[in-house]
C-alpha cells in the first residue's frame, strides 16, 4: 500500500500513487495506515488527514520541504514498528 499526498496536503491511500501526487511511504497496509494516522494532522472535518505544513505552504518548494520533513519525522516510527 502507498500513502500519498496531494499539493493541498491531503493524504490518501492506495495500491498506486496517482499522477500529480507524491508518495509518502510504501509498505504493509496496517503499518502504513497506523503510522500515518497517528502522525498526520487532522483537518477540521475530523476525517481528512493532512501532511503538516503543506496546507500553509506559500509555494510548491515550501510544500515539498514540508513533505520531506514529514517523511524524515515518520521514518523512525516505521523502524520502531518493525522491531
Amino acid at each position: 500500500m502507498n500513502a500519498y499526498a496531494w499539493r493541498s496536503g491531503r493524504i490518501d491511500f492506495g495500491r498506486k500513487t496517482p499522477e500529480g501526487a507524491l508518495t509518502i511511504a510504501t509498505g504493509p497496509a496496517k503499518k502504513i495506515k497506523g503510522v500515518i494516522c497517528a502522525t498526520a494532522r487532522h483537518a477540521y472535518d475530523g476525517v481528512t488527514l493532512l501532511v503538516p505544513g503543506i496546507p500553509e505552504a506559500a509555494n510548491d518548494d515550501a510544500a515539498l520541504d514540508a513533505l520531506l520533513a514529514y517523511q524524515d519525522w515518520i521514518v523512525p516510527r516505521f523502524i520502531k514498528e518493525a522491531r
